[in-house]
């Protein structure tokens, strides 16, 4: 019987298979710009001005790791993927955690009421507290917009994603937000 079960299970799965970016589907369409590097894929709203985002984003450490010259990149796409990896590597290293698989997912909307719709739609309830950016777990998803980016809010956030991923069992939020905040002070170190 069990055997009939599984079996029955497993055709399901094929028939009618899970889309793989579902947790896109709360804001994200075709029109988003997608931009891949090592650490992440980052969606940006079609308003989103890359240019402005990519100023915002200023590497002001030199690691060894993260010694790059960002302007010899050929692209505003390609220079803000680099800056990405940079913070996430960085952010690791701060925290002497590096979880074995992370691939973290970042969505910048144009503006706060946009967030505030994606924040609605994820949690069912109103962003009461205006943050500004956010990391979901459940979905390995950074929220932001163009307007709050800086090197800072991502270090912030990507220490919520490296320490969620490198422990067995997530810790708790006070937790969690002091190593979110370590990271974020000493990302110029």
């Amino acid at each position: 019987m069990k055997g009939k079960i599984y079996i029955i299970l497993f055709l399901l799965i094929l028939l009618f298979p899970f889309p793989a970016d579902a947790q896109l589907d709360n804001g994200v369409n075709e029109e988003w710009m997608k931009i891949e590097s090592k650490y992440c894929t980052i969606f940006c709203h079609p308003d989103v001005n890359l240019g402005r985002v990519n100023r915002k984003i200023r590497i002001r450490f030199y690691d060894l790791d993260c010694s790059r010259n960002f302007a010899n990149y050929e692209s505003e796409e390609k220079q803000l993927a680099e800056k990405f990896d940079c913070i996430f590597q960085k952010a690791e290293k701060i925290l002497d955690m590096y979880p074995r698989k992370i691939h973290l997912m970042v969505k910048i909307f144009k503006n706060q009421a946009q967030l505030d719709r994606a924040y609605k739609k994820t949690f069912g309830q109103e962003n009461d507290t205006q943050r500004i950016s956010y990391y979901v777990h459940k979905y390995t998803t950074i929220y932001t917009t163009q307007s709050a980016i800086r090197q800072g809010v991502l270090a912030h956030e990507i220490g919520h994603a490296v320490s969620d991923h490198y422990f067995l069992i997530l810790p708790p939020v006070k937790i969690k937000e002091l190593l979110a905040q370590y990271v974020e002070i000493h990302l110029e170190e």
